[in-house]
């Protein structure tokens, strides 16, 4: 969500991902931090607040924030709920 002075994700995702440094490094994350990359961009385009995405999943702005921040571990109950809330497909591959 756009702060006062601030930038949305969006914007500094933008920015960011035209950096060949950005890109190497996303590839080189692990799926916990692209998943949570992914997570925040769509929570933010859906114009949810933590608060109001852990409401409609049944949780806490706390462990909302700690998916953001790649610092919880996620079930695949947990990625359908979030995936539901934010209006979005979930999906799974193995390669």
């Amino acid at each position: 969500m756009k702060k006062k002075g601030g930038m949305s994700l969006d914007e500094v995702f933008s920015i960011a991902e035209k950096s060949p440094q950005w890109e190497a490094a996303y590839k080189k994350a692990g799926i916990e931090v692209r998943m949570a990359i992914e997570i925040a961009k769509a929570r933010e385009r859906a114009k949810l607040t933590q608060g109001q995405l852990a409401k409609a999943i049944g949780t806490t702005q706390s462990v909302i924030s700690r998916i953001e921040r790649a610092d919880q571990n996620l079930t695949l109950e947990t990625l359908s709920k979030i995936a539901d809330a934010l209006h979005s497909n979930l999906v799974v591959h193995l390669r």
